[in-house]
C-alpha cells in the first residue's frame, strides 16, 4: 500500500495592510491651497466660495474625529465630561433667565446719600451717571428743585411735596 502525502493546501495571497497617512486615529485634511494667490477678476467669488466649503469639510472631519474619540473614551473621563457640561449649562442658562438688578428704574443715574448731622440724618440725591441732567433740553441749573418727593418707611409713607407745592 502506497501512503498517500496530504495534498498541499493553497492560501490565497496576503494582501498588504494599508496603513492611513499620518498619525493613526487622525483625518487627512482636504484642503489645499494652490500655488498662486494671484486672483483675476471674476475668481474671488469661486475662490471665496470654494475655501468656505473646504473650511466646512475640515471642520466637519475633525467634528467626527472628536466624537470618535469620545466614543472610545472610558466611562469615568465620560462622567467628567458629562459633568462639566451640566455645569456649563447650568450657568449659561442662570445668566440668561436670573432676574435683572432690583434697583428700580434709575435711568437718572441718580444716588441717594445718606448721612447725620447734628444728630439728624440728611438725604442728598447724587447724579452718578455719565449725562448731565437736562431740564427742558438744556443743563439743569444748580439751583433745580424737587418736583414731587415722597417717604417711604417701614411705618408707612408720606408726601411731602408734590407738584413743587409742599405738603
Amino acid at each position: 500500500m502506497k501512503s498517500e502525502a496530504p495534498a498541499p493546501v493553497r492560501r490565497a495571497p496576503q494582501r498588504p495592510t494599508v496603513r492611513p497617512i499620518g498619525a493613526p486615529g487622525k483625518v487627512v485634511s482636504a484642503a489645499r491651497r494652490d500655488s498662486g494667490f494671484e486672483l483675476r477678476a471674476g475668481q474671488l467669488g469661486s475662490r471665496l466660495k470654494s475655501e468656505a466649503e473646504n473650511t466646512a469639510l475640515n471642520f466637519l472631519a475633525r467634528a467626527k474625529e472628536a466624537l470618535e474619540s469620545f466614543r472610545r473614551s472610558d466611562r469615568f473621563f465620560k462622567y467628567k465630561a458629562g459633568i462639566a457640561a451640566a455645569w456649563f449649562l447650568i450657568s449659561v442658562g442662570t445668566l440668561l433667565w436670573a432676574p435683572r438688578s432690583s434697583t428700580g428704574d434709575n435711568r437718572l443715574g441718580a444716588t441717594l446719600v445718606v448721612t447725620t448731622v447734628l444728630d439728624h440724618p440728611v438725604y442728598m440725591v447724587k447724579n452718578d451717571s455719565s449725562r448731565t441732567w437736562r431740564e427742558n433740553g438744556s443743563v439743569a441749573p444748580i439751583s433745580l428743585e424737587l418736583q414731587d418727593f415722597e417717604i417711604r418707611t417701614a411705618q408707612g409713607s408720606a408726601r411731602l411735596m408734590e407738584a413743587g407745592r409742599l405738603h
